[in-house]
């Protein structure tokens, strides 16, 4: 397990975990609710770090005698003293195989302009109506998105409809137009590497072609009250929350006013703005799964809200609400960090930037909770988990954004990310070897088999010890519930230079291991037994590469006897039921 490391000075090196921005690699029915329903990154901070904390947040030292966290009994009142499992949900993205709509077309890129005879994406500007559809094109212009990466998809007749006038294509035979009629395109899909390629090739400015739908095998008559695909819905079906952090593209967000927000009627769901919250509540409500919102570090007052009145009109009132502001605002490679900073230097609230940083992260959350409180009214007691989070491997961040202006009066847990990368630490760096570009000759001589083993000692020793610090602080110092906003093994290998090919291979090989359903068995006990509640895997569906193995699942409709962190994952939560 990799650490935070203090050198003495007061300078304390965060490591960030960066695997949500990978995704910038590149039914609404308006009714309320009715039942029946990272890239890894070391920055350098100047910290306001002393006394217990700062010997906490720095000591290199593993203290192999740790004692079982002594939990509080004093909890709040909207926080489940159970342990649960919850999960981070991919972002939306036609490269993910996660299955989520089954019309795909919301999962499309942005418009690419292109002309005939010009380079990629060099068509000169595309003139787009407000909505996001193209209004008209310029002469031997056409307009192209790409809605399907990969072969983890359903083959068969796709139903493609649309609203206006003018020239739908596919770029590549993967695609083929059996039939059509105006409106109307029955089309044989063949998934591939290629990807899924429609071209708007001619528009009538007058009607322009609008509102696309591309719709899965054997849902064109039900993709509108039933928007998500069931196996989408059946793997997610025993987890107890879903945290919408990606979904939500809350990382980098500018996202401020509530016109900002995308809609149902957005024309693609996998936009810089995110997810229209009407999808994510319909999608709490028919799971009957706990909703974990991210609010954007740039919203408003207004846009708090709003997104709040909406969801307590529509979302099922037997379900909570996790309310966070934003997401890793310690992490500096974000810009919701470097924005906390300038917001909290501007207000005076320290002269150090990262201090402020936090003491304004602190301060603004504490704000939100008390917006969504004047909204949910009397039943915000029972039905709000408001949460506040910090670096795990550095607990210092936890003191100082609970207690700051009391904020920990106001929060109802406090939430880390325990991630787990190896127990070896051959040059005692804080590094462990896995994850050391100095010893990463040392790990590819490893195999699978002694790889998980190194995994396995990692859970009673580093891993220990990292969730036990913060239980101290979290629940025996500020009584509060410690969670997990992410979680899982953190194994990547995309700075490793010219043998990255070398460590990915044997990074996925040791993710699909059937030892790791035992790792996480190890992991989540470990979690429990040190005083850990609610936990969210990081995440669903995602596939290998060199940014990481983060999915439970390689793609959305895997073997499930082929993932053994999904297994593992099943396993815990057969064993300690939540409903």
């Amino acid at each position: 397990m990799a650490k935070s490391k203090n050198d003495g000075l007061g300078s304390v090196v965060l490591v960030g975990a960066l695997m949500q921005v990978i995704a910038i690699l590149s039914s609404p029915t308006g009714l309320l609710y009715s039942a029946g329903i990272g890239f890894w990154s070391t920055a350098t901070v100047k910290a306001a770090a002393n006394g217990a904390s700062n010997a906490n947040s720095g000591d290199p030292q593993i203290d192999r005698n740790t004692s079982d966290v002594d939990v509080v009994a004093t909890t709040r009142a909207g926080a489940s003293d159970r342990t649960t499992i919850g999960i981070n949900l991919n972002g939306i993205a036609d490269w993910s195989p996660q299955w989520p709509f089954v019309d795909v077309f919301k999962t499309s890129r942005e418009w690419l302009s292109q002309r005939e005879g010009a380079g990629w994406e060099e068509g000169g500007s595309l003139k787009l109506r407000p909505d996001g559809w193209v209004a008209s094109l310029q002469p031997s212009q056409f307009a192209e998105t790409i809605m399907m990466t990969g072969n983890h998809f359903p083959t068969g007749k796709y139903t493609l409809l649309y609203e206006g006038d003018g020239k739908i294509a596919f770029r590549y035979e993967n695609a083929k137009i059996v039939s059509q009629s105006p409106g109307k395109m029955i089309v044989e899909v063949t998934p591939d590497d290629a990807g899924i390629f429609l071209q708007i090739r001619e528009t009538n400015p007058n009607n322009p072609i609008r509102n696309i739908r591309f719709i899965m095998p054997g849902f064109e008559n039900t993709y509108q009250t039933q928007p998500f695909h069931p196996i989408f819905l059946e793997r997610l079906s025993k987890f107890k929350a879903i945290r919408f952090m990606d979904w939500m593209a809350t990382n980098d967000s500018n996202v401020a006013n509530w016109s900002d927000r995308s809609t149902p009627n957005s024309r693609t769901q996998s936009g810089e703005n995110g997810v229209a919250l009407e999808h994510m509540i319909q999608l709490a409500n028919q799971l009957k799964i706990e909703p974990w919102f991210t609010l954007p570090a740039k919203a408003s007052d207004d846009y708090v809200r709003r997104f709040a009145t909406l969801v307590r009109d529509r979302l099922d009132p037997s379900l909570k609400v996790h309310i966070e502001y934003s997401n890793e605002v310690w992490n500096s490679q974000f810009s919701q960090a470097h924005y906390a900073a300038e917001k909290g230097t501007a207000l005076g609230l320290d002269s150090n930037s990262y201090t402020a940083s936090l003491r304004y992260y602190s301060q603004r959350s504490v704000e939100i909770f008390k917006i969504w409180e004047s909204v949910f009214g009397s039943s915000s007691k029972s039905r709000l988990v408001k949460v506040l989070a910090g670096q795990a491997e550095n607990p210092w961040t936890a003191e100082e954004i609970l207690s700051w202006k009391d904020a920990y009066k106001q929060a109802d847990v406090y939430a880390i990310a325990p991630y787990f990368d190896g127990h070896q630490d051959t040059d005692k760096d804080g590094a462990s070897d896995l994850d050391d570009p100095d010893h990463i000759d040392a790990a590819l001589k490893m195999t699978p088999d002694q790889i998980v083993a190194d995994l396995m000692a990692d859970i009673p020793n580093e891993v220990k010890t990292m969730v036990e610090k913060n239980a101290n602080v979290a629940t025996k110092q500020f009584g509060l519930n410690m969670v997990a906003y992410e979680g899982g093994p953190h194994l990547t290998s995309h700075k490793f230079g010219d043998k990255e090919p070398q460590v990915t291979k044997l990074y996925t090989e040791v993710n699909r291991h059937p030892g790791m359903r035992q790792v996480y068995k190890a992991y989540l006990d470990q979690w429990k037994a040190s005083g850990g509640k609610l936990f969210n895997q990081f995440n669903d569906v995602y596939p290998p590469s060199k940014w990481g193995n983060w999915g439970a699942l390689e793609y959305q409709n895997q073997d499930i006897n082929t993932a053994p962190k999904y297994l593992g994952l099943m396993d815990f939560i057969n064993a300690n039921p939540s409903r």
